[in-house]
């Protein structure tokens, strides 16, 4: 936070520059610019710090009932005034000595010394990379590419009638057949979000595994409101190519005339659809975002401290992470897991949930619940109606073996 002048001049100094800023049109006939500009102005005077809530209420007019967490109309229009006092201060206030300046996540007006203003980069970023993706135009691409191979796969690899019935009667898929709320597909994607070095153009494309949609990206924004001029959503996720192929095995299964299914994003996923649909996700674990509240609610497993490629038992302690190098095995041999689960939720709506740690796991398990023999084998562990298990698949190089389970348990339903 940057000191006030500390002489009597201050005042002065203020309503010097206060009066330029009107005279010269800067704020054009914008009315809440203009009535925002002279609160803050008489906040100062006053030596008054102002909340969102009060700016919304004294300074823009708005009802008491003005919800700040719903609306960002201060957010917006504090950026606006910003950017107005930067064009005044870069053209007709070059001269001043000192400016007025709104300092990044407050509200408030403080008199600061041109000189001591840096104009940098933003020295924080959110970039989390996905490791080994380039989020470019080609990413663009691979999601046309994706989608003609599943419209492929679903016309030439549709599973024959016989074999079909026998899986929708496995233990797997014939409680959430049975039922009769709405079924919602739901893939595993990652969110993007745009951020701006200059509050207009995007200069990169982040993925950020704290904020998987548009609404944790609001939230966040609400939390630190001077990221608002430089982070912003422009409607972009990146689907894994596991995630389509194993649509194609999947879709099948519970896709029919009777009951037709909806199919959508992992990122635009909401609460009431999660109360209201029976739900089967296929995608990394990474993916889940909304869900993974209510997959680890009642679990046997939980996330290791290495991240979404490490499960842990809890009550054993077994750490199930992907791997490179298992001892006494060819050097180039990795390990790959996934996690299989049926379970039912806090509405009673049926929940079916088919996650890989990586691709390869994510693939193999798309195979094992689209397999009735090998869905028999849960079915022979004897678990309550509701299971969930942890499958192992070992590759060496890019070849991958048939994915084995390492671990079924019960699942208690979400109360």
């Amino acid at each position: 936070m940057q000191p006030r002048i500390d002489n009597d001049s201050a005042s002065q100094q203020l309503e010097i520059h206060a009066a330029r800023i009107r005279s010269s049109g800067i704020l054009a006939r914008s009315t809440h610019l203009h009535s925002l500009f002279e609160y803050l102005y008489q906040c100062y005077l006053d030596n008054k710090t102002p909340k969102e809530l009060e700016i919304a209420i004294e300074g823009l007019g708005r009802e008491e009932s003005f919800d700040v967490t719903q609306d960002a109309l201060v957010r917006v229009y504090m950026h606006k005034l910003r950017r107005k006092l930067d064009e005044f201060y870069g053209v007709e206030g070059k001269a001043f000595s000192h400016r007025l300046q709104l300092p990044k996540g407050e509200y408030r007006f403080v008199l600061q010394a041109q000189d001591d203003i840096q104009y940098t980069k933003e020295n924080a970023t959110l970039q989390t990379a996905l490791p080994g993706i380039r989020i470019t135009n080609q990413l663009l691409g691979g999601v046309i590419v994706t989608l003609l191979v599943v419209n492929f796969a679903l016309l030439y690899f549709w599973p024959a009638p016989s074999s079909l019935t026998q899986v929708r009667n496995s233990i797997l898929w014939q409680p959430l057949l049975a039922d009769n709320k709405p079924t919602l597909m739901v893939l595993g994607d990652y969110y993007i979000f745009a951020e701006s070095e200059n509050g207009s153009n995007v200069n990169r494309l982040v993925r950020d595994f704290d904020i998987n949609s548009p609404i944790d990206l609001a939230s966040y924004l609400q939390l630190y409101p001077e990221q608002a001029e430089y982070k912003f959503d422009i409607g972009l996720s990146y689907l894994p190519t596991s995630s389509a192929q194993a649509l194609t095995k999947i879709s099948p299964i519970i896709n029919n005339t009777e009951n037709p299914v909806q199919t959508i994003m992992a990122s635009q996923l909401t609460i009431e659809q999660l109360r209201n649909n029976n739900i089967v996700y296929i995608g990394h674990l990474s993916g889940l975002g909304l869900l993974s509240d209510q997959v680890f609610a009642q679990s046997h497993f939980t996330i290791g401290e290495s991240g979404f490629d490490e499960l842990v038992d809890k009550e054993t302690g077994t750490r199930y992470i992907n791997a490179r190098g298992i001892p006494g095995a060819p050097a180039n041999t990795q390990q790959h897991y996934a996690y299989l689960a049926s379970f039912t939720g806090p509405a009673n709506n049926r929940f079916v949930i088919i996650a890989g740690l990586r691709d390869s796991g994510l693939i193999e398990l798309a195979n094992i619940a689209s397999d009735a023999n090998a869905l028999e084998t849960i079915a022979e562990k004897k678990p309550s109606s509701f299971f969930e298990a942890v499958y192992q698949a070992n590759a060496v190089g890019h070849n991958v073996g048939a994915a084995q389970p390492v671990s079924i348990q019960p699942r208690t339903p979400i109360k």
